[in-house]
């Protein structure tokens, strides 16, 4: 990674988003996280839809509904809100005294280059650019999020990453709505599928024809965590967010209409490479749920495999690991067969060889939960 972002200074406000129309009053932008509605601080946003959403299928969420059954049947549009008070903040306000963004090209002298062939070179999707503008012409903002902004920091060629997952302010709803009116205006419907997954309100395109097989386009609204809601939600706090992935090096976000890198936590470069050109692994989500437990752990162990010939520094991670309450298999086995069959997809994701030599020695280091949790999805992959 190029070292000369440690001279970089902060950016100061971004240039105006193409296509943007005024909107003086307030009435057709978007509701943000830290608005007031009914007199109640706006949370987020789920979507009521199994299938195929639009921005019909969401529904606002206020203080006091995470403890509710069920959804509310309450309208995003602003239009619909007459309560409505402006007193979120935009995400570019967000950024305090340990935030950080920086110009693509201050942070390495073709990381812009990188960016702009992922999204708009002979391997990228073909709408993915129309559609973050189309995004924004309707007041959202749109990131690029998982491990692209990462791997290309870290000097990955754009056609190694093979899925693109991107994240923002638009609700599940209106981003497939959006999406599927791109695909109308470019005639490629039939050519890239949509899906939507209701349990996780993740939003995706499939490209069926491309060279990559499996490859696709993944969004999902920026995170909010609803301790004990019954159901999924997303919202427009970039710290938010970072705070419901799983490691500092993940939670870096890329914006493609400003060339801007953003480090929402001012944590994930530093974690990338320190000083001493030392990565570091160090857990941020700090739900209790023993799923999202489990899933951190085994994300932090894909990167100790897959980074364990690299200078790193592990204790963080397994200093949390050994942390770990002891039953946590046992409050698993509460949450049913489901929730073992999604672990045991992400062990086959994050450790494909189990039988290699340094999974072993690995999980030994992180301690008796990690082992574990380890020989249950292994013994259950087949």
């Amino acid at each position: 990674m190029d070292r000369a972002r440690r001279n970089v200074t902060h950016s100061t406000a971004p240039p105006p988003v193409p296509h943007q129309a005024a909107d003086p009053e307030g009435t057709r932008s978007p509701i943000l996280t830290g608005d007031t509605v009914e007199g109640r601080r706006v949370l987020g946003f789920t979507c009521t839809a199994l299938s195929a959403p639009t921005s019909a299928d969401d529904q606002l969420l206020l203080s006091g509904d995470a403890d509710a059954a069920f959804p509310p049947q309450r309208s995003t549009n602003p239009a619909y809100q007459p309560t409505l008070e402006r007193t979120g903040r935009r995400p570019d306000e967000q950024f305090d005294a340990l935030a950080r963004a920086y110009q693509a090209d201050d942070l390495g002298a073709v990381l812009a280059d990188r960016f702009h062939d992922l999204l708009h070179g002979p391997h990228a999707l073909p709408f993915t650019g129309d559609l973050i503008e189309h995004l924004a012409a309707a007041g959202h903002h749109t990131w690029v999020s998982g491990g692209a902004p990462r791997d290309l920091l870290m000097g990955a060629a754009p056609d190694e990453i093979n899925d693109l997952d991107l994240t923002g302010t638009a609700p599940a709803g209106t981003f497939t709505e959006t999406s599927r009116r791109v695909l109308d205006l470019e005639g490629v419907s039939a050519e890239h599928p949509q899906r939507f997954n209701p349990d996780t309100l993740t939003c995706t395109v499939l490209d069926p024809i491309a060279r990559t097989a499996g490859a696709s386009l993944d969004y999902r609204g920026l995170g909010l965590g609803l301790a004990g809601s019954n159901y999924r939600a997303t919202g427009t706090d970039l710290l938010q967010d970072s705070l419901q992935r799983d490691l500092t090096v993940n939670t870096l976000l890329y914006d493609p209409l400003r060339s801007r890198l953003v480090d929402p936590l001012g944590k994930a470069l530093d974690d990338l490479a320190d000083d001493q050109g030392q990565r570091r692994l160090v857990p941020v989500n700090t739900s209790t749920d023993p799923l999202v437990r489990a899933e951190v752990l085994l994300r932090g162990l894909k990167f100790l495999l897959r980074w364990h010939t690299h200078d790193l520094d592990e204790e963080p991670l397994r200093v949390w690991t050994q942390s770990l309450p002891a039953d946590l298999l046992t409050q698993l086995d509460q949450r049913g067969e489901e929730t073992w069959h999604r672990l045991r997809m992400l062990w086959s994701q994050c450790v494909p060889d189990a039988t290699a030599p340094e999974v072993t020695e690995t999980l030994r280091r992180l301690g008796t939960v990690a082992t574990q949790l380890a020989a249950r999805c292994e013994g259950g992959r087949g």
